[in-house]
């Protein structure tokens, strides 16, 4: 068993209260509809929930201080497009304002359009944002939306779900390729290089004519046309622009179209393992795996000696990017009644933000302290820092999803050979008449 980074825990110390801390909701009920798959967390990094004695008291401190009491309501079990219009659609009809919901920041276009969430520009701007700590610093780029601010901070802590490359260090030394991270530092991290050690590790290793060792995995594998559509940004490109006040549908860029095309390449080299997320590569059979680095907590048992790095640059990029399909984050009603005691209560409860945290550099050094942890060397981490705070979303991924056969015809440039620019001119008018529609633009 390799060693591990070892990291000097820091003593959380008991909530400071604000001194400006005067908001009042008379003893009424605050509902967090919060996603199951986060649950009661407090800190979804150590999996630290609201039930542990420390926790617990919180909660209860932030509801004397607020006057309120606090109730979870695990209702999201899918994915965020569909549980956030159907959780918000009857409480807006009713009426309903006292609650604070979560979604992913590609909803965010399709609750505006819907007139279900409340802009929030007045509170969540520039002063908003100068509370945050460093590891949340990436923020801004994800809740604003033609002009407005629609979302503040998600809750609970969490490692970000920015995609990063990790890779097996034993299957690399093996073969005697270069790392990495001397390729970043060399500034030769390039698609062409990822994929030359992708062709190289991918073996058989037993000889028996079938391939065991894959030189790439993916999170979705290779019908995931989401996970195509976010590589288009480490090129330069974009699934679609704000140009002159107007969504412009800009896929068929040739910075996007050559990604796609990057792709294909790879699976009809048949180096891209068609096995989903992290398994295979905990497993020692996948070299490198192009994921979300929150795949980290779920390698925390497993023996692999991996590295982390940003995400290769295309030959039209001109720098790395850290690309996060869709941010979690927090949203009001549009028939939210209180809307500033509802941002600050939500940040009071998870610690998001000053002054609701007594010393910023601590809750930094905790952060990243609980990250090392799942970590297996000091230039992971700062990779990981990096990238966490330099993040930067998918516009509108799931606004373009709506429009029927566009995932069919990015996985068919991908998996059948089609060409890219005919197949993205061929559906373009559909998406772009679509956009048009639901922004009456």
């Amino acid at each position: 068993m390799f060693k591990r980074i070892m990291v000097v825990a820091l003593i959380i110390c008991a909530l400071a209260t604000p001194a400006f801390a005067n908001y009042d909701f008379g003893g009424e009920t605050v509902t967090l509809a919060q996603s199951m798959w986060f649950g009661e967390y407090f800190s979804f990094i150590t999996r630290e929930d609201f039930s542990l004695p420390r926790y617990a008291g919180h909660k209860e401190d932030v509801e004397a201080m607020f006057n309120t009491y606090l109730e979870f309501d695990l209702s999201h079990a899918g994915w965020p497009a569909d549980a956030s219009v159907e959780y918000l659609l009857p409480r807006v009809i009713a009426g309903e304002g006292n609650f604070v919901t979560v979604t992913t920041s590609t909803v965010i276009p399709i609750l505006v359009a819907n007139n279900l969430i409340m802009p929030l520009t007045e509170w969540v701007n520039e002063d908003y944002f100068a509370r945050l700590p460093r590891p949340l610093s990436a923020l801004p780029n994800f809740v604003s939306f033609l002009g407005d601010t629609w979302a503040f901070q998600f809750g609970p802590r969490m490692v970000t779900e920015a995609n990063v490359v990790m890779w097996n260090k034993d299957l690399f030394d093996e073969l005697g390729l270069p790392s990495p991270y001397d390729l970043y530092e060399a500034g030769e991290w390039t698609w062409e290089a990822f994929y030359d050690l992708a062709v190289k590790l991918t073996r058989d290793t037993d000889g028996d004519g079938e391939i065991d060792q894959w030189g790439v995995a993916t999170r979705h594998s290779h019908s995931h046309w989401g996970g195509h559509v976010e590589w288009v940004y480490t090129n330069g490109g974009a699934l679609t622009r704000e140009i002159d006040g107007k969504i412009v549908f800009t896929l068929d860029e040739p910075e996007a179209l050559e990604a796609l095309e990057f792709w294909q390449r790879a699976y009809q080299a048949n180096i891209w393992s068609p096995d989903q997320w992290h398994y295979e590569f905990a497993a020692g059979n996948v070299a490198m795996l192009y994921d979300f680095a929150d795949s980290i907590s779920y390698l925390k048992d497993s023996d692999v000696n991996f590295g982390l790095v940003p995400a290769p640059k295309g030959p039209r990029a001109d720098r790395h990017v850290a690309i996060e399909s869709g941010r979690w984050v927090a949203i009001l009603p549009i028939t939210a009644q209180n809307p500033e005691a509802l941002i600050e209560v939500w940040h009071a409860l998870y610690e998001l933000a000053t002054p609701y945290i007594d010393d910023l550099e601590r809750w930094e050094e905790d952060f990243y302290s609980d990250v090392s942890l799942l970590l297996r060397d000091y230039e992971s981490l700062e990779y990981f820092m990096w990238v966490t705070e330099n993040a930067e979303g998918v516009a509108l991924l799931d606004v373009v999803g709506q429009v029927p056969g566009f995932g069919d015809v990015i996985n068919e440039i991908v998996m059948e050979g089609r060409d890219a620019a005919s197949a993205i001119a061929e559906i373009k008018p559909a998406v772009q008449a679509y956009l048009d529609e639901v922004f009456d633009q």
